[in-house]
């Protein structure tokens, strides 16, 4: 695309959507920059309900009890991309899905430390300072049972005082890649707990302190809380300004992703249906 070769890319701030809407639109975005009809595109964007997604190879009902799900008002979801479970409660999600070429040409996690630069840079701009994890980390205690994604910290992901803050997961397709993450502006991590299948009182204690000790939100971490909205426009402006996008195109999805969106839509509804009737 000629708009690409100026370093052209979508911004899309979508706000809250609910869990099978959310997902359909990355695949759909993901499925038309691997075709080459989409423009490279980061999305921002927040979820309604309350979420619990769930890795690609991940076996819903040996991860998460849907009952409980259920009783708590929560949404479910499976994500395109791998990890662990993870509880999308009063955060900031954000997409970016582009070809692997260029600057994201390399390998997995030559792409995670691209795209940590402008989240790390988003945190220091409101006096957070958080850093990139440059080791895999063990904890045996999270290993123990199926254990959820901010119960741990991967090789770029973003940590401050050796506590994660955003959590991310990433998949190729063909010559595209979606890297999507969890940018916790409050701390609700710890209601995964209540969520695992198979845990008794004492597990569910202690997966509770291991995911205070190990996670943190933005507004732990500030006197003055911030929202999803002007969050949202720091964060925009600090991938702007770290993958050097010369020209901003207009938000609106195409015709061949609209199409794309709403069929994968109605596939993820009627996989989430079946979940409900299990």
């Amino acid at each position: 695309m000629n708009e690409n070769s100026n370093n052209a890319w979508r911004i899309i701030i979508s706000g809250k959507m609910s869990p099978a809407e959310n997902m359909a639109l990355d695949k759909a975005i993901l499925k038309g920059v691997a075709q080459g009809i989409s423009p490279n595109t980061i999305r921002i964007y927040d979820w309604n309900p309350p979420t619990v997604s769930v890795g690609y190879h991940q076996k819903i009902n040996e991860q998460i009890d849907l009952n409980k799900v259920r009783d708590n008002g929560f949404g479910i979801v499976r994500r395109p991309t791998g990890g662990r479970a993870v509880l999308h409660f009063d955060e900031v999600t954000y997409a970016v899905v582009a070809k692997n070429t260029k600057e994201f040409s390399g390998s997995i996690l030559d792409v995670y430390k691209k795209i940590a630069k402008p989240l790390l840079h988003s945190l220091h701009e409101i006096n957070i300072n958080a850093s990139i994890t440059s080791s895999l980390p063990h904890d045996s205690k999270s290993q123990k049972w199926h254990s959820p994604c901010f119960s741990s910290s991967s090789k770029y992901e973003i940590n401050c005082h050796g506590k994660k803050i955003i959590g991310s997961a990433q998949v190729r397709k063909n010559s595209a890649f979606l890297q999507h993450g969890s940018i916790l502006l409050n701390n609700n991590q710890e209601k995964m707990a209540d969520l695992l299948p198979g845990s008794n009182a004492e597990k569910r204690k202690i997966m509770k302190k291991l995911l205070a000790r190990k996670t943190v939100s933005i507004n732990q971490l500030l006197d003055k809380q911030i929202g999803f909205e002007k969050f949202s426009v720091i964060l925009k402006s600090n991938f702007v300004n770290d993958f050097n996008i010369n020209k901003l195109l207009p938000e609106n999805l195409l015709d061949e992703e609209m199409e794309t969106y709403y069929a994968v839509l109605e596939e993820m509804k009627n996989e989430i249906r079946s979940y409900k009737k299990s």
